[in-house]
């Protein structure tokens, strides 16, 4: 439903007279988190019985809730969708999770009785190519309806003066509320005064109708009143009862708090009785609205946001007290954090970072970020364990003005300015937005070089190593590794060189500098075994990266006779550290090494076991480059061997992986994984060029058929060429080749034995 009108009432809706199984209802105006979301979603449609850290990420959580819609009918209602999606520019109306995408395309998909109602001021343009979505303008309510609202509110009058208050105000339900309210409250509900509020003129803005309603409101409002209405604004979530005694009733003490009559102290000085009747007048009015089940207040965003413009309006030194004391209710509504928390144990505490910044203090911010939320490190509890990345990201985005990146981070210390700086990044580069990480990367370094701080600068260098990797800027990441190696040779830092070494071996691996690239895996792979001697080989991503160099070079340098064989222990050996550490994403990545080995020495049934099990962990965490990586292993897989039996149909496996890689690889700009997906695309449009038509398939469209899949697998092939070449992508022009000298081939046979 797109506008401002409330949904249909009951009864009104698709399914009329079938009740559903469940009704599971989120307002994003007040809780605006994907993380939360679909924590709480998972909660309520598995009865509490799924502890939600077993399924951490936002993408596993989606696919779960969606395959529970099928086990009965469900009534999802997604209020104030429009806070997720894109406000302006090319992509208006597109929702920025890639996750809330998927979730929502599992209601669009047939196959369940469930249903979706959501309401948003922009269009749900993700949706529209589904025939089960149907998209409603609700422009205004019918005359009847405007006519019945004003009735229930309380105006009395005929029914053609209540008919031309609905017409004058364009049958806005808000605003009629409202207008019903203070009639109700002001004049017992006479119609006949309406003219104290001029209708609006022809041009006026909707919202703006509101505001001028809400002013006439506040001249009628106590002094009482009107302090609780602009502290309640300054509350993100729904207030909760327990608020009242520790932010709205509390006689401030910070000087000059009280200075501006009305702003605290009226409510201060009310009794228990007269701020319960306050509350319930407030109510009345229709300008809170109170749910009895969570005990909790809220009001309409455009109510909200009138008041929130008074606050702005107040002493700088008040709000920033509002702020203060509302953090010190949510510190003290949090308790004591547990040691593996979900989200929704996290909650207070990000709400208390949201206002320590409000109240501009940023130093304590970050100390609950850092020693509350994330727990420290090696933990890193909120994106470790939680996998919640759109949460850090919008925890960071609470120490920039605005929420502007290109700001600085408004904490006193450098090391922590760098610290928010380079999480910014990494929070970027794990949801799939590469092409904005690079400025987070290069400042956070810009102050750590400044510190002298050469220990973290490096680390930051070998971020943006692996970003420039992704990216296929491959010249940029080899020398972003030497920086990092630089500094860490520079403060002697063994574990830092080590992984520098990985990433500098790395890119020249991609750009086709392989005895470089062995030459300073060896090196890595020595300082790994000096660091700690109970490691034998590398291991994390510098043990899956190894492998994958050792598997295409077979490169003897090891020692071990064979390259394959080497590389086998290595990532057997990943894979038990990997296990016993929990490091999901390379866990799955390990099982995609196997797979690979495996396939390459002809054990097809061991290597579909390691793909599959790659693709299931992947798609149970939130990093986009493993689930890309493991679809694209598969798919090249099915791809190259599609003439294999036992394995159902690899053609439609191979297409299904590959064109959803290639999918979050261009939203990305993964320029590497492109490539290589497009060369595998190629290889699948070849196989499906060798199968011969169904039977009752005329020759000539059979070899119509098999010519344009000819077609198809030279374009993919070229252009994997071409952006390699522009890359500096070394394997991506190797392998490109190959499927063209493949295709070369399969043509020549086909002119030479015709069928």
């Amino acid at each position: 439903l797109k506008g401002d009108s409330p949904p249909p009432k009951s009864g009104e809706g698709p399914g009329v007279g079938a009740k559903p199984d469940g009704v599971f209802w989120w307002g994003f105006y007040t809780r605006p988190s994907v993380d939360e979301f679909f924590e709480a979603a998972l909660d309520y449609m598995s009865g509490g019985r799924i502890d939600p850290r077993k399924l951490p990420s936002a993408s596993v959580r989606a696919q779960v809730i969606g395959a529970m819609l099928g086990a009965g009918r469900y009534l999802f209602i997604l209020d104030g969708l429009e806070v997720m999606q894109h406000q302006e520019g090319d992509q208006y109306g597109l929702l920025k999770s890639a996750d809330l995408r998927q979730f929502l395309s599992y209601f669009a998909a047939p196959g369940h009785q469930s249903f979706c109602l959501i309401t948003s001021r922009a269009p749900l343009l993700d949706l529209m190519d589904y025939t089960t979505y149907t998209h409603r303008d609700v422009t205004r309510l019918l005359p009847a309806d405007g006519r019945a609202l004003l009735r229930r509110v309380g105006v009395q009058g005929d029914d053609e003066a209540l008919d031309r208050v609905v017409a004058d105000w364009d049958g806005h339900a808000l605003t009629l509320g409202l207008l019903g309210s203070y009639l109700a409250e002001q004049h017992g509900g006479d119609v006949a005064h309406i003219g104290e509020i001029p209708p609006p003129t022809a041009d006026e803005p909707r919202y703006e109708r509101v505001h001028r309603v809400l002013r006439r409101y506040d001249g009628h409002l106590t002094e009482a009143e009107r302090a609780f209405l602009t502290l309640f604004s300054a509350f993100r979530t729904p207030v909760e009862e327990t608020a009242f005694d520790k932010v709205f009733r509390v006689k401030p003490e910070k000087p000059g708090f009280s200075e501006k009559p009305g702003f605290s102290a009226a409510i201060a000085a009310l009794d228990d009785a007269a701020f319960e009747a306050m509350v319930q007048r407030l109510v009345a009015y229709r300008i809170l609205r109170y749910d009895p089940r969570a005990g909790h207040y809220t009001a309409h965003p455009l109510i909200r946001n009138h008041y929130a413009e008074r606050l702005k309006e107040a002493d700088h030194a008040q709000v920033q007290a509002v702020h203060e004391r509302i953090k010190d209710y949510y510190l003290d509504l949090a308790g004591d954090t547990p040691t593996n928390p979900t989200l929704d144990d996290l909650a207070p505490l990000i709400e208390a970072v949201h206002h320590a910044c409000r109240a501009g203090a940023y130093d304590d911010a970050f100390d609950i970020v850092d020693q509350r939320i994330y727990q420290g490190w090696p933990d890193r509890v909120l994106v470790n364990q939680l996998d919640a990345w759109e949460t850090a990201l919008a925890l960071m985005l609470e120490f920039f003005p605005g929420g502007d990146t290109s700001q600085e981070p408004q904490v006193s210390d450098p090391g922590d300015k760098s610290w928010i700086l380079n999480e910014v990044g990494l929070c970027l580069m794990s949801l799939g937005r590469l092409g904005e990480a690079p400025p987070s990367y290069e400042r956070a370094i810009a102050v750590a070089l400044s510190m002298e701080d050469w220990q973290n600068a490096s680390g930051t260098y070998q971020n943006l190593a692996e970003l420039y990797a992704h990216l296929g800027a491959l010249d940029a990441s080899a020398e972003a590794a030497r920086e990092a190696l630089a500094l860490a040779r520079r403060v002697g830092e063994k574990w830092h060189e080590k992984a520098s070494l990985g990433w500098l071996a790395w890119a020249e691996h991609l750009r086709g500098d392989l005895g470089t690239a062995s030459e300073a895996f060896q090196k890595a792979e020595d300082l790994e075994r000096e660091n700690d001697p109970t490691k034998r080989y590398l291991y994390s991503m510098d043990g899956i990266q190894h492998a994958d160099h050792l598997r295409r070079t077979g490169d003897p340098s090891t020692g071990s006779g064979q390259a394959a064989a080497y590389a086998r222990r290595v990532t057997e050996a990943n894979l038990e550290v990997c296990e016993g550490q929990r490091w999901p994403d390379d866990l799955s990545r390990s099982h995609r090494v196997l797979g690979d080995l495996d396939a390459d020495a002809g054990q097809h049934d061991s290597a579909r076991g390691h793909y599959d099990q790659a693709l299931k962990i992947a798609r149970g965490i939130s990093h986009r480059h493993s689930l890309i990586e493991a679809l694209l292993a598969r798919g090249r897989w099915a791809a190259r061997h599609g003439d294999l039996t036992g394995f159902g149909n690899l053609s439609g496996l191979a297409f299904n992986d590959l064109n959803e890689a290639l999918g979050y690889a261009v939203d990305g700009g993964y320029g590497i994984y492109e490539a290589d997906i497009r060369v595998a695309l190629a290889w699948a449009h070849l196989a499906a060029a060798k199968v011969p038509p169904p039977g009752g398939e005329g020759f000539r469209d059979g070899a119509a058929a098999r010519q344009d899949a000819l077609r198809r697998a030279r374009d993919e092939a070229e252009r994997a060429q071409r952006m390699s070449a522009d890359m500096g992508y070394h394997w991506g022009q190797v392998d490109a080749a190959e499927v063209l000298a493949a295709l070369d081939e399969a043509v020549t046979k086909a002119t030479e034995h015709p069928e």
